[in-house]
């Protein structure tokens, strides 16, 4: 065994963190931006797995870092068996909802509130929070006193004066939460009586809520603002997907070839249904501004309103398998080189790659990646050892970023160790601003 390696592993056994790559330049940087051009190139490295399975992470508590072997980003075990209380599996919802980590807030910005999805010992579920300093790890642990009807029916503002306020649909109604006070706050038009079954987002200003009714077909949209209230059924709808710049909602069927349509809910007017005669995959899709990406079985796509319709683009030629892509990581104009939306970054978790040949060839195996939406740039974050089949349909990757993207939480089985699941919280690399 090399030496760093065996270093690394007596490194473990005194619970240090560790890795086997550099930090990336500014990973301690709490004052900086996030920069996932500081990560290496996505060029489908392997996942280290005796580095892996000698972490022992399954048994390790939660508070536990330790240093990625091929990108040096520092990871974080938010959960254990005992924490935040005697529980089966812990992680947290659905990638493609609304963001389930705060924005940064008291010194430098540098803590985040995350929502988590715990299943207890004893039975049943709950979601908790926890608040997570970067370089310093977690504290206050504590239940939510309104819960969410179900995963999916939560959703942090992305406004930077209101960083702590969670929007709980609690399955009759929609209402403003501080996570700071623990109690509702509602102000404005909050709470908003509606009937819900999943999928609540919202957009970058926290004005337009979409989500699906109890009948799970029915898309309605709401103006947090005006108090507007519009509602549209199609017999196929599985899943809305609003934009971030909240003005088109991407109606569709889900799977492979889907059937799909956007509603414009500026003007309420409505684009062709657009069937799955064409490839169409628009599904687990995350949603940037005025932009959606998700996988397809040969690439991965960019989508569009363009010309009355939902156009596609390819962004990578190579897929990432089978993904979750997660864009709540909101990019101003100023962010962006030359304001181009295009440039957007977007995470996706590539959940498998072993089971098909043509998967040798992706860019991101067993690991959470970056991307610009054309495709071009294409960044390594972590590899997540999450391994299928999974045991649990909550062991499943779902990366999804903070709004301000300095965070990324993942859920992972831990290479199928201990048939359980944790949540995980990866720093993305900072740079000066």
């Amino acid at each position: 065994m090399p030496v760093s390696r065996l270093l690394a592993f007596a490194l473990v056994g005194l619970g240090a963190s560790v890795c086997c790559t550099p930090v990336p330049t500014g990973q301690n940087n709490v004052n900086g931006v996030p920069d996932p051009g500081l990560l290496p190139l996505a060029i489908g490295q392997a996942p280290d797995f005796a580095f892996y399975d000698g972490l022992n992470m399954p048994g390790r508590a939660a508070g536990y870092s330790y240093n990625d072997p091929t990108t040096g980003v520092r990871i974080w075990k938010a959960t254990s068996a005992a924490v935040p209380l005697a529980n089966n599996g812990a992680g947290h919802d659905y990638s493609e909802g609304g963001p389930e980590i705060s924005l940064g807030w008291g010194p430098n910005s540098n803590t985040h509130t995350i929502m988590m999805l715990v299943f207890k010992s004893s039975g049943g579920s709950e979601h908790w929070l926890v608040d997570f300093t970067r370089g310093v790890g977690f504290a206050n642990y504590r239940r939510l006193t309104v819960q969410p009807d179900r995963d999916g029916c939560a959703s942090f503002s992305n406004l930077a004066s209101q960083p702590q306020i969670l929007y709980i649909h609690t399955g009759t109604q929609l209402v403003r939460y501080n996570t700071a006070t623990m109690a509702v706050e509602n102000t404005g038009h909050f709470p908003k009586a509606v009937s819900i079954y999943a999928w609540l987002q919202h957009d970058r200003n926290d004005e337009w809520f979409v989500g699906l009714l109890g009948d799970n077909k029915t898309v309605w949209a709401w103006n947090s603002q005006t108090d507007k209230f519009m509602t549209h059924y199609e017999t196929w709808t599985n899943e809305p997907y609003l934009e971030q710049d909240g003005r088109y909602v991407v109606l569709t069927s889900g799977g492979p070839y889907t059937t799909q349509r956007y509603w414009d809910v500026t003007d309420s007017t409505f684009g062709p249904v657009q069937d799955g005669t064409f490839h169409f995959h628009l599904s687990h899709a995350g949603r940037s501004r005025s932009r959606w990406s998700s996988g397809e079985d040969n690439d991965q796509a960019r989508w569009g309103v363009n010309g009355g319709e939902i156009t596609k683009t390819v962004s990578v030629s190579v897929t990432p398998g089978d993904s979750h892509s997660a864009g709540q990581w909101i990019q101003s104009d100023a962010e962006l080189p030359g304001g181009d939306l295009n440039k957007q970054w977007m995470y996706t978790g590539a959940a498998s790659y072993t089971e098909f040949p043509q998967y040798d060839q992706l860019l991101w195996k067993l690991a959470i990646g970056t991307f610009r939406i054309d495709g071009s740039e294409n960044r390594m974050l972590l590899h997540h050892y999450s391994m299928p089949p999974h045991s649990d349909y909550y062991s499943d990757v779902w990366p999804q970023p903070s709004p301000d993207g300095r965070i990324v939480i993942f859920n992972s089985n831990m290479h199928n160790a201990g048939g359980r699941w944790d949540l995980f919280v990866a720093e993305v690399p900072l740079r000066s601003p």
